[in-house]
């Protein structure tokens, strides 16, 4: 499906979100296309308005590529969820301003559908949520209730480096070496060897933690 889901971004980024101004007299032309003199002039309103519209499109299609891209849990939920809180305000802004005209917007929300559900799947937004508590109660002092959190996501075979080297750093400073080699050899087995810089850190880790 991450092909399918590119495909449409990239489609996204190129035709999708293409906007129309259109005069009280009928008139129209695009964001994009140079104004002739001949073309109505949008007044201070509207210009505010269609400046709010191409930001907020920006927004929505860099969201979308980096929920798509990136191999962070947390980076892809919460781009996720900007894209979607973003086009709402944008649905709202074309409600507002029936002059505005977003061409073929199902594509848009077909890519965010196919995302929500790849990414429930891949037990994303779980993650994020367990690591999130996680940090939260290893910051109020709470380690052991941070362990389990984590561990409770290894148990799922998270994908997420930060689950793992969290786990590993807290093993590490208690001097539990065996289970810091475990956790090492999940998160070798369970972090893409794609996401390289992470699983670059894992690898060197066990291979000085086993010597």
């Amino acid at each position: 499906m991450e092909g399918l889901v590119v495909l449409i971004i990239v489609v996204v980024l190129v035709f999708v979100l293409i906007w129309s101004f259109k005069s009280k007299a009928g008139s129209s032309q695009t964001v994009t296309k140079p104004r002739s003199a001949h073309e109505p002039q949008l007044d201070v309103t509207q210009q505010i308005a269609a400046s709010s519209a191409q930001r907020l499109v920006e927004i929505i299609n860099e969201s979308l590529q980096i929920a798509n891209d990136s191999k962070n849990a947390d980076t892809k939920i919460s781009r996720l969820d900007l894209a979607k809180e973003r086009l709402d305000e944008l649905k709202g802004l074309v409600k507002e301003n029936p002059w505005i005209k977003i061409d073929q917007l199902s594509d848009v929300e077909q890519t965010i559908s196919t995302l929500e559900r790849e990414f429930k799947q891949a037990n994303y937004r779980e993650a994020a949520d367990g690591n999130m508590r996680g940090q939260a109660l290893e910051k109020e002092g709470k380690v052991e209730e941070a362990l389990l959190e984590y561990e409770k996501l290894l148990e799922q075979g998270v994908d997420t480096p930060f689950t793992y080297r969290r786990l590993a750093i807290l093993y590490s400073k208690r001097k539990d070496q065996e289970n810091e080699l475990r956790v090492l050899r999940a998160a070798l087995k369970n972090v893409p060897v794609e996401n390289s810089k992470h699983y670059q850190w894992f690898a060197e880790r066990l291979a000085k933690k086993s010597e």
